[in-house]
């Protein structure tokens, strides 16, 4: 394993690890306020959802072109 992939996998891995705050803000967010709340909250938490998912596809991507090459 040569140092650009490693660099690529360890890349990867951080986008996966800043993903879960979204994962789990988002539905918090959506059960607490966006269900009952203005609609402003709704839209927040369903933006957090998107860049978490977003962010977990970015991440996939980069540790499987790290494991497999372009």
């Amino acid at each position: 394993m040569s140092k650009s992939d490693q660099d690529h996998i360890v890349a990867g891995l951080l986008k996966l690890a800043w993903s879960f705050p979204f994962i789990f803000a988002g539905p918090a967010l959506f059960i607490g306020k966006g269900t009952s709340g203005a609609w402003y909250w709704t839209v927040l938490s369903l933006i957090l959802m998107l860049s978490g998912i977003c962010l977990i596809t970015l991440g996939l991507r980069q540790i499987l072109r790290g494991f497999f090459g372009d």
